[in-house]
């Protein structure tokens, strides 16, 4: 497969230079300055707190961290665009948490590890036919970024090495496809320590060599209307530190194909007032080298309504399980479904079923200078999908301050109540956390 990998990159590169040269005869050149001039920096400040407190270790984490991502865009020239960053995370005061690369396994996992990483470095071409390709380390977040997303909560972003295109050449439709030959997972450039290295620690791999397809579609010409559909083909090897049976099985239970579609209908009842439902399906199937066969549901339903700033909505979320493998989504940025406290960050084999209520209001600051204030609080209870047994639930709470339009502060609350592991729950979990961020 790796000569096949190398062939593919090789492939993609040699078209896109191509068209470099094709592109760079028909347009005139500008100078180096003037690219410089027409680009951005970037500069992305994030200082975060976290405590940890879980019924299953004695200990409880504290994490204090600084995440500076540094780099530059530069203007387009003959149609290309370069793009790179770097992440530096750094540790502040005493690491009393498990980075899962620190080797502090008594203490609850916060993945946020000290590091120098290389985020993105990815050069775009906007063609003359309404398609943009991307080649190289990228960010891809498509949808709700149920399936794939960049996991942006965690002070390391998820990126891909890939080759993806953007077509919007008919009216109200954009299509994505995207081929992944590596993804580069949170826990940035170093392996897990010893300890977590097991086949649980999937999630903890700094990168997962792939040969997934991603097929994404987006429709808004109907009014009212958004309509998505889309076509996962996950294909992944476990990375070259992960010698023992067991791992490499771990990651082959991650193939799947999964199709599936999304509709958003929004109508307006009155003046201020606004409405929306959701409903989305998918279907999951055992994939390439995964060792099990299997067919697995995924369903949303989920309806809301807002007036003056306030938004209430109500959620019926399924991933189904057999008892041996539950409704995978390993590339989704899990935090911001099923619960902040991360307890299904791997679905259940029994599947999972959630219910959930969300309230938030965003009042605007205009009167004391400053942007805006959001509230959310939030409860989800959970169930599995088989037997429709309780493992517990969840709530959660966030106030978040935006001063302007760079800088803003945040405070956020989850509490995990389990029903306890011999019921097929988790113990208890509890997580605050105090951020400030600042982009430029």
């Amino acid at each position: 497969m790796g000569s096949v990998l190398k062939r593919s990159v090789a492939v993609g590169a040699l078209c896109l230079f191509s068209m470099v040269g094709l592109s760079g005869a028909a347009q005139a050149e500008l100078p180096l300055s003037a690219i410089i001039a027409q680009g951005r920096a970037v500069i992305d400040l994030r200082l975060r707190y976290e405590n940890v407190e879980s019924a299953a270790q004695v200990l409880e984490a504290n994490a204090g961290t600084l995440r500076a991502r540094l780099g530059y865009e530069t203007g387009y020239w003959n149609s290309f665009q370069l793009a790179f960053d770097f992440d530096q995370v750094w540790a502040i005061g005493e690491d009393t948490y498990n980075s899962t690369r620190n080797g502090k396994a008594a203490f609850p996992t916060v993945l946020d590890p000290k590091m120098t990483a290389l985020n993105r470095l990815q050069l775009t071409y906007a063609s003359d036919f309404d398609t943009r390709f991307t080649i190289g380390r990228q960010r891809l977040i498509l949808g709700n970024q149920r399936f794939i997303g960049n996991v942006g909560w965690r002070q390391h972003e998820q990126t891909y090495d890939a080759i993806s295109a953007v077509n919007t050449s008919i009216d109200d439709l954009t299509v994505t496809y995207a081929w992944l030959h590596r993804v580069n997972r949170v826990g940035g450039p170093n392996p897990p320590t010893p300890s977590t290295t097991g086949p649980a620690a999937t999630a903890q791999a700094n990168y997962l060599k792939s040969d997934s397809h991603v097929i994404n579609g987006v429709y808004v010409g109907i009014e009212n209307l958004r309509l998505e559909a889309y076509a996962l083909l996950l294909d992944f090897a476990p990375p070259s530190y992960a010698t023992l049976p067991a791992q490499a099985t771990a990651v082959s239970r991650l193939d799947t194909a999964t199709y599936g579609g999304r509709l958003d209908y929004t109508h307006m009842f009155g003046e201020g007032i606004t409405g929306k439902l959701t409903g989305e399906f998918a279907r999951q199937t055992d994939y390439r080298n995964n060792p099990l066969s299997f067919g697995l549901n995924y369903g949303l339903v989920e309806g809301s309504v807002t007036f003056a700033g306030i938004t209430g909505l109500v959620g019926y979320e399924i991933l189904e399980g057999n008892g041996a493998i539950g409704f995978a989504t390993p590339l989704a940025t899990l935090h911001i479904f099923n619960g902040w406290a991360d307890m299904f960050l791997t679905t259940p084999v029994n599947g999972l079923q959630d219910l959930y209520f969300r309230a938030s209001y965003v009042l605007p600051m205009d009167f004391l200078e400053f942007r805006t204030l959001t509230g959310i609080v939030s409860w989800h209870d959970y169930k599995t999908d088989n037997l429709g047994m309780g493992i517990g639930s969840e709530w959660n709470l966030s106030a978040e301050l935006a001063v302007d339009a760079n800088l803003s502060f945040l405070g956020k609350f989850a509490a995990y109540q389990g029903s306890g592991v011999a019921f097929g729950g988790f113990p208890d979990k509890t997580i605050f956390w105090l951020q400030a961020a600042y982009r430029y």
